[in-house]
């Protein structure tokens, strides 16, 4: 029998993903969330920069909390592997990114602002992702260059 909280974070984790995947992102998800990150996130061509997402996801009660281990590994892990980590997570059923996740005080944004401000990506906003992706069916932002 699976977990309750695994079931919760792990569906928050393909969230994630598949806002990303929304976005034109390729990615992949560690299986039971082994690793330092649950999604590795490749931008699109199109994008401003190239670096790799590395996202450590929470969806608890603790909104953005990250014990102090994991928190020291993914600053090594940015350092290691020249790499943006961030930690999305959720907070009244609303989706936040930290940047810089292991710092106590990182920047906070919400997830369409993380991609115009680091990928100069217009991204729809997460309310506007859910209806489009679960309501609507669309699984591709529409592109506005055909």
């Amino acid at each position: 029998m699976v977990n309750r909280n695994y079931k919760k974070g792990a569906g928050f984790e393909y969230e994630w993903m598949y806002y990303l995947i929304y976005h034109y992102f390729d990615n992949v998800r560690s299986y039971a969330s082994k690793g330092v990150a649950d999604v590795r996130s490749v931008p699109p061509k199109e994008a401003k920069s190239s670096l790799v997402i590395y996202a450590q996801c929470k969806n608890t009660k603790k909104g953005d909390y990250i014990n102090p281990k994991e928190r020291r590994e993914l600053h090594e892990c940015q350092q290691k592997f020249q790499c943006l980590v961030v930690e999305p997570f959720k907070k009244d059923r609303e989706c936040f990114v930290k940047i810089e996740p292991w710092k106590l005080d990182g920047e906070i944004m919400k997830p369409d602002e993380f991609l115009k401000r680091y990928y100069g990506i217009s991204a729809d906003t997460w309310k506007e992702w859910r209806n489009n992706w679960f309501k609507e069916g669309i699984k591709r932002q529409p592109n506005d260059d055909n």
